[in-house]
């Protein structure tokens, strides 16, 4: 028999318990996390469900389901993964069948970010349209430019001012907060007397992601560079969502999150 396709909503507190135990195992497997941090994860990121491909008790696929902004109905697929005993039977193309259904009866847009190029092509055949990225460079400074720390609210605040115009989703402050005691930080800098941002996660050397208006986002990369200790790797964005935008990149390997969404 062929798994079976569910969607474990999550209303309440046994819910998000639920989720854990369920999809902990596979999580492990396919992305090495601990035990503590799936389930900290669980208890405290904006979960909104998960999809799950259930072969009896076993778990052949899954797929969490954000909310990370509550003002924005859009869903972001998250830990999204098939067991290795289970691939090339067509799981993943079944899981986003499925999500579409609970988008399209929610109302709610879904957006994936996947961290390796050869996934691109596999969301696209899946009906995601892909926000491409250009201008990939590796950007380095050897002075230290002004950048202060941000509290979670600070830097949720300045984000709404580069991204929720343009219908992008933004992580509220507990989900900023819950990333930050994993190791991102958040810093801010003046450019041009214009407050901009960058979410890091430094002991990585990865950049997240900028908030900069477009004609600063060259020197903002800079920015971003020095606070990361002199070096970066960044994209510029290809197509533009306003007159504001975003860097996102890893600082040391050399594949890229991309913004996928099915409109």
């Amino acid at each position: 028999m062929e798994p079976v396709i569910e969607f474990l909503q999550c209303r309440q507190r046994t819910d998000r318990d639920k989720i854990y135990r369920t999809v902990s195992a596979l999580w492990s497997l396919s992305f090495g996390d601990s035990e503590e941090y799936i389930w900290q994860f669980c208890q405290d990121m904006p979960l909104v469900g998960a999809v799950l491909a259930m072969d009896g008790e076993n778990v052949a696929g899954m797929a969490l389901l954000l909310q990370p902004d509550a003002t924005k109905n859009a869903y972001y697929g998250y830990s999204v993964c098939t067991h290795p005993s289970y691939r090339g039977r067509g799981i993943c193309k079944r899981i986003h069948e499925k999500i579409r259904a609970v988008c399209e009866e929610q109302r709610a847009g879904y957006f994936v970010r996947p961290a390796e190029h050869k996934l691109v092509e596999l969301y696209g055949k899946l009906g995601l349209e892909t926000l491409q990225w250009e201008d990939e460079r590796i950007v380095t400074t050897d002075k230290v430019i002004s950048h202060t720390l941000l509290s979670p609210e600070e830097y949720v605040q300045l984000r709404q001012q580069y991204f929720a115009a343009s219908g992008l989703c933004a992580w509220d402050a507990g989900a900023l907060r819950f990333m930050c005691q994993q190791g991102y930080t958040a810093v801010g800098f003046s450019l041009e007397d214009m407050n901009c941002a960058a979410f890091l996660l430094e002991r990585e050397r990865i950049v997240c992601e900028i908030c900069a208006p477009d004609s600063l986002l060259d020197r903002a990369a800079v920015c971003t560079a020095s606070a990361l200790g002199g070096q970066a790797m960044v994209r510029l964005p290809g197509n533009k969502h306003m007159e504001c935008g975003a860097v996102m990149g890893y600082g040391t390997g050399e594949n890229f999150y991309f913004n996928l969404y099915i409109e």
